[in-house]
C-alpha cells in the first residue's frame, strides 16, 4: 500500500504539473468530480491517488483503493469490448472517453462516464494517467425509458400502417430521387434509389400535372396531393391517389418527403363522375419524430376507414375516413371512448362484437359483412382485423382496416351474369355445329347402308344373287365408317374405352416408321429423333399409333410441294409454373412431337383446330375430326396436346403423356382372327341387353360356338335368372340397362351368390362412373360396341376356357 508520505508527494507533483497541464489541474481542483491517478510505470498500472469524490461515488475507502487496478470496479455485466477499448488506449498512451458499467462496494450498479488522459513530463516521458468520472446512471435510464416509449409508439403505428394496402414511399427534398417504395401490391416495389421514377411509374399524359403539383408543394412547403394515372405492377395503366408531407429541419428547410399512394383504379372505373375528387393531407404533429409523423399522416390521410380499440371494445383511435364513413351509414359521428359495438343496431352490434373479440385473442383475419342503417346505407365491407401488442408481445387492443366493396360485388355479379349468358350462347352454337356435322356424316352413311340393303332385297327377289355380295360389302363399309366416326366423337369427348399400358414410345415410333414413310410418300423427308433415355408412358398404344399416323398425314397434307416431317420424343419434368403454362398437373411427362415445314396456321385457325368437324381442307377431303380425336385422347389419357405454328414456316403438334415409373412388358403377339370350332363341352351363357338385335347377334354367335344362350331384356329379368339355380358359365351384359340397375351393378349383385361368375360387359362408350375409371374386378372384362363377330366369339371362348383351366388346376 502507498503510505501517507507517497500521497503527499503525489499532491505536490500535481501542483508542480498544474502550470503546464491546465486541464488536469482544473480537474483536480474540481473536488466534487470523482478523480483518480494511476502509475503506468508500476506493474498493472495501480491507482496511486483517488480524491474524496471518488471514494464517495464508489463507497470504498481510500486505503481500499490505492495500489489496485481500476478493474476491481467491474462486474460480469461490464462490456468486455469496452474494457478492451480502454486497455487499447492505455497501451497506445492515448486519451479516451467512454461509458462503462461499474459496481459500487455495496454491489449497486452504476454507469460511469470515464475520461482517461495520459500525463507526460517535460521530456515527453509518460508519468501518470488521470481519470475523471461522472455517474450517468440516471441519464442513461431516462434515455432508455424514453427509447422504450418511442419504440412502443412506433410498433403501434407501424402495425396500423402494415394493415393498410397502400404503397409507402420517400423522395428527396427536390423530388428528383426516389429513395424507397414498398407496401401494397399494385406498384412494383423498389428499395434502390432511383432518379427516373417519373418515367417508371407515371404515364406521359400525367407527368406535367405531377410535376406541377410537386413544384407547388415545394414552393409552399405544404402537403403534396394528387390523383393521377400510374403504371401498375402487371404493366397495365391504373389510377393512384398519392399524398406526401414534407419533413422540415430546425430552420424550416425541407429535408425529404414521406408519402403514401392508394390504388383507386376500381373507383375511377366505377365512378366516372368523381374523377376530380382529391384527398388532402395536412395534419402534422409537432412533437413527433419524422418517422412517427410519416406513419400518422399515412393513416390519417388514408381513404379507407381505420380504427383501434382496447380490450373493453372502446375506440382509442380512428382516422377521418372512419368517422366520415360511420356518419354516412349511420348518420352520427364516433367519439374516442365510445364502446364501438353499442353504436350499431342490436343484430349488427352482436356480429361486430364477435369480430372484435376474435382480434383481441390475437387472431389476424379478414371478413366480409354488411353494416349500416338500411334507411341510409348498408354497404358490404371487407374488414381486416389485427391485434395490437405492446413491447412484450401482450395484446393490448386491436384495430381494423375496412373497405367498401359494394360496387365491386355488384360489378362482379353483373359480369358473372354476362359471362354465363355468353357461355350458354357459345354452348348452343357448339351443339348446333356438332349436331349439324353429325347429321351430315351419319345421313350419308345411313343412305349407303339403307340403299345397299334395299338393293340386296331387290336383287334377291330378282334372283340376281351375284350382286348381293357387292351391296353387302358397301353396307359393311358404311357401317364400319359409322363406327369409326362414333369412335372419333367418343375420343373427342373423352368417352372412348382406353386400355392404357406402360408403353415404350420410342419402340412404338420405330415400329411405325416404315408405315409412315409409305403413307406420306417419297416427296416427304421423314426424320425420327428418339430421346436415348426416353421414359415409358402410360397410354393406350393402339390409340397412340392412330394419333401419330393422323398427325403425320396432316403434316403431309400441309406440304403439297414436299418438305420434311420430324418425329421427336423427349422427357419433360414440369414444375408448378410450367404445368400452369401447359395446363397440366405438375409431374413428369413423355412428349411426342410431329413437326412439319408446311404452310403453317394463323392464330385464328389454331384457336379452332380442336373443334369437331372444323377443317381447312376442301369439301370431301377431311371430316374435321382428326385433331379433335387426338385432343380428346390426350385429355382422357391424363395428358395434353399443344400446337405451335407460324404461317409459312410450319407447324409442331406435341402430345404430353404421363410418365410410367416402372418397367415395360413386351407386347403380346396377336394373330389374325380365325374361325373357332364348336365346343365339345358346352356352356350356358346369360345374355342381358335391351336391344333385341344385339341379343340376336350374340345368341347366334353362342350357337355357332356350341354354347346354350339364355336371354334377358333388362337388369331385373337378368338378376332373377342369376339368383336361380340355373347353371351360368358366363354373363354377357350391356352396361346401360333398364330395370333399376346397370350391367356392372347387376353383375356385382349376382356375385353375392355366385362369387366365381365370369362377366363380359359390352358398352357403346366408356361410362367411367359405371366402369370405375377402368378398374374392373377379377373375372370381369369389357368389350366396346360395335364389335366384329370374330372378336366377340374369340373373347367369349377365351373367358370360358380360361375359367375351366383355372378350375382344373384347382
Amino acid at each position: 500500500m502507498t503510505d501517507r508520505r507517497e500521497t503527499d508527494r503525489i499532491d505536490a507533483e500535481i501542483g508542480r504539473l498544474a502550470p503546464s497541464h491546465d486541464p488536469f489541474a482544473a480537474a483536480v481542483r474540481a473536488t466534487r468530480m470523482p478523480m483518480l491517478i494511476t502509475d503506468p510505470s508500476q506493474p498493472d498500472n495501480p491507482i496511486i491517488f483517488a480524491n474524496a469524490a471518488f471514494t464517495k461515488l464508489t463507497g470504498y475507502a481510500r486505503a481500499e483503493i490505492l495500489g489496485r487496478n481500476c478493474r476491481f470496479l467491474q462486474g460480469p455485466e461490464t462490456s468486455r469490448d469496452d474494457v478492451a477499448k480502454i486497455r487499447d488506449a492505455v497501451e497506445r498512451r492515448e486519451a479516451i472517453e467512454i461509458e462503462l458499467l461499474n459496481h459500487k462496494k455495496n454491489g449497486e450498479r452504476f454507469w460511469n462516464r470515464l475520461l482517461i488522459s495520459p500525463v507526460f513530463d517535460e521530456d515527453g516521458t509518460l508519468t501518470y494517467f488521470f481519470a475523471s468520472q461522472f455517474d450517468v446512471t440516471l441519464e442513461r435510464e431516462h434515455l432508455h425509458n424514453l427509447g422504450e416509449a418511442l419504440r412502443r409508439r412506433e410498433q403501434m403505428l407501424d402495425a396500423l400502417v402494415r394493415s393498410s394496402s397502400e404503397v409507402r414511399y420517400r423522395v428527396s427534398a427536390d423530388w428528383r430521387r426516389l429513395y424507397h417504395l414498398s407496401g401494397g401490391d399494385f406498384l412494383a416495389d423498389t428499395n434502390s434509389p432511383s432518379a427516373d421514377w417519373l418515367e417508371t411509374y407515371i404515364p406521359p399524359e400525367d407527368r406535367a400535372a405531377v410535376l406541377a403539383e410537386v413544384e407547388r408543394a415545394i414552393r409552399t412547403k405544404t402537403s403534396y396531393s394528387l390523383e393521377h394515372r400510374v403504371y401498375l405492377a402487371d404493366g397495365s395503366i391504373g389510377w393512384s391517389s398519392s399524398r406526401a408531407v414534407p419533413v422540415l429541419d430546425g430552420d424550416g428547410r425541407i429535408t425529404e418527403w414521406y408519402g403514401a399512394a392508394t390504388d383507386i383504379s376500381e373507383r375511377k372505373a366505377a365512378e366516372v363522375a368523381s374523377r376530380d375528387l382529391t384527398v388532402s393531407l395536412g395534419r402534422q404533429v409537432a412533437d413527433r419524430t419524422a418517422e412517427l409523423r410519416l406513419y400518422g399522416d399515412i393513416i390519417q390521410s388514408s381513404a379507407a376507414p381505420i380504427c383501434a380499440f382496447d380490450p373493453a371494445y372502446r375506440l382509442i383511435a380512428f382516422n377521418q375516413a372512419h368517422s366520415d364513413e360511420f356518419s354516412r351509414i349511420f348518420g352520427r359521428r364516433v367519439q374516442i371512448g365510445d364502446v364501438f359495438p353499442d353504436l350499431f343496431p342490436p343484430d349488427q352490434g352482436a356480429v361486430m362484437r364477435g369480430f372484435m373479440a376474435r382480434a383481441l385473442t390475437g387472431e389476424t383475419y379478414t371478413v366480409t359483412e354488411e353494416f349500416g342503417d338500411p334507411a341510409l346505407a348498408k354497404p358490404t365491407w371487407e374488414v381486416s382485423y389485427s391485434p395490437l401488442r405492446d413491447g412484450e408481445g401482450r395484446v393490448i387492443g386491436a384495430f381494423h382496416f375496412a373497405k367498401d366493396i359494394s360496387d365491386r360485388l355488384r360489378a362482379e355479379t353483373e359480369l358473372a351474369a354476362t359471362q354465363e349468358a355468353l357461355r350458354q350462347s357459345q354452348k348452343m352454337e357448339a351443339v348446333g355445329q356438332l349436331t349439324g356435322g353429325l347429321a351430315h356424316d351419319f345421313n350419308n352413311l345411313l343412305a349407303g347402308i339403307s340403299g345397299s340393303l334395299e338393293l340386296m332385297q331387290t336383287r334377291m327377289n330378282q334372283g340376281r344373287v351375284k350382286d348381293v355380295e357387292r351391296y353387302m360389302a358397301a353396307a359393311q363399309g358404311a357401317a364400319k365408317r359409322a363406327a369409326a366416326l362414333t369412335h372419333r366423337l367418343l375420343a373427342f369427348s373423352r368417352r372412348q374405352t382406353l386400355d392404357p399400358r406402360p408403353t415404350d414410345v420410342n419402340g412404338l415410333v420405330a415400329g411405325m416408321e416404315e408405315l409412315i414413310r409409305r403413307t406420306v410418300g417419297p416427296g416427304i423427308t421423314l426424320t425420327v429423333v428418339g430421346a436415348p433415355d426416353a421414359w415409358p408412358a402410360l397410354v393406350d398404344p393402339s390409340q397412340l399409333e392412330n394419333a401419330l399416323l393422323n398427325l403425320c398425314i396432316n403434316a403431309r397434307d400441309a406440304m403439297p410441294d414436299g418438305g420434311g416431317i420430324t418425329v421427336e420424343t423427349a422427357n419433360r419434368a414440369m414444375d408448378a409454373a410450367t404445368a400452369r403454362r401447359y395446363d397440366v398437373p405438375p409431374g413428369e411427362y413423355l412428349s411426342l412431337s410431329v413437326a412439319d415445314t408446311g404452310t403453317g396456321m394463323s392464330p385464328e385457325v389454331i384457336a379452332r383446330v380442336f373443334e369437331p368437324f372444323f377443317t381447312t381442307k376442301p369439301i370431301g377431303e377431311g371430316t374435321g375430326l382428326g385433331l379433335s380425336m387426338i385432343y380428346g385422347f390426350a385429355q382422357q389419357s391424363g395428358g395434353r396436346v399443344r400446337i405451335a405454328s407460324t404461317p409459312g414456316q410450319g407447324t409442331t403438334v406435341s402430345l404430353y403423356l404421363p410418365r410410367h415409373d416402372g418397367a415395360v412388358r413386351e407386347p403380346e403377339e396377336t394373330g389374325a382372327a380365325t374361325a373357332l370350332p364348336r365346343s365339345d363341352e358346352g356352356a350356358t351363357v346369360l345374355v342381358v341387353d335391351d336391344e333385341p338385335t344385339v341379343r340376336m347377334l350374340v345368341t347366334d354367335i353362342l350357337d355357332d360356338l356350341g354354347y346354350t344362350a339364355i336371354e334377358a331384356g333388362d337388369s331385373a329379368a337378368g338378376l332373377r335368372v342369376l339368383r336361380s339355380d340355373v347353371r351360368i358359365d358366363l354373363l354377357v351384359s350391356d352396361v346401360g340397362l333398364p330395370g333399376g340397375m346397370n350391367g356392372r351393378q347387376m353383375a356385382e349383385a349376382a356375385r353375392e351368390t355366385r362369387p366365381d361368375l365370369k362377366v363380359l360387359l359390352i358398352t357403346g362408350y366408356a361410362e367411367t362412373a359405371i366402369l370405375g375409371e377402368g378398374k374392373l374386378g377379377p373375372g370381369m372384362a369389357v368389350l366396346t360396341k360395335p364389335f366384329s363377330v370374330e372378336t366377340m366369339a374369340a373373347r367369349i371362348r377365351s373367358i370360358i376356357e380360361a375359367g375351366r383351366e383355372r378350375a382344373r388346376l384347382g
